[in-house]
């Protein structure tokens, strides 16, 4: 089961660095203008599907827990790997795109370049927070373990919470 989770886990952080470069590239006008959003709200979409699973995960767990001894395992390094070369993509194209940020400030380069960094900046920030994320959940770090409980109300209530900001904005 733990193979075929962290094949899924993999494959989704395949999927959201490429919706990521998608998005990047529409907000540069690479691609039409609604692939952006499109892309963002897929990656949206997965996340939100990324945490469900999460938490049936957990509950799965929780549940055998008591029939079958608990065996320390140990988490597949690719995880960590992924993680580290995610943050590193992070700081990198936070940096690149904040000196062209400051060029189209100082008006070294003309158009909307400003607002172009700003979004990409954000994309990229999310798209990394998800696979940070997904890496931490699959590698069992201490910092994602939560010893308290959440009710199936509380999730339903979340969800519904973003749905309602969701319809709000658009």
């Amino acid at each position: 089961m733990k193979k075929l989770q962290n094949t899924a886990a993999l494959l989704f952080i395949a999927c959201v660095g490429l919706l990521t470069i998608v998005s990047i590239l529409g907000v540069w006008n690479v691609f039409a203008t609604d692939v952006i959003w499109k892309s963002f709200q897929t990656i949206g979409l997965l996340a939100a599907v990324s945490v469900i699973v999460i938490f049936a995960g957990r509950f799965m767990d929780m549940k055998h827990a008591g029939e079958v001894a608990q065996i320390e395992e140990i988490p597949n390094p690719i995880f960590e790997v992924v993680r580290r070369l995610t943050v590193v993509f992070l700081v990198t194209a936070i940096a690149v795109l904040a000196l062209l940020g400051i060029l189209s400030i100082w008006e070294v380069v003309g158009g909307d370049v400003i607002s172009k960094s700003f979004s990409s900046i954000v994309i990229a920030t999310f798209s990394s927070l998800i696979i940070v994320v997904t890496c931490l959940e699959r590698e069992k770090d201490k910092m994602l373990k939560n010893h308290t409980e959440i009710s199936g109300g509380a999730v339903l209530l979340f969800f519904l919470g973003i749905w309602w900001m969701y319809t709000l904005i658009f």
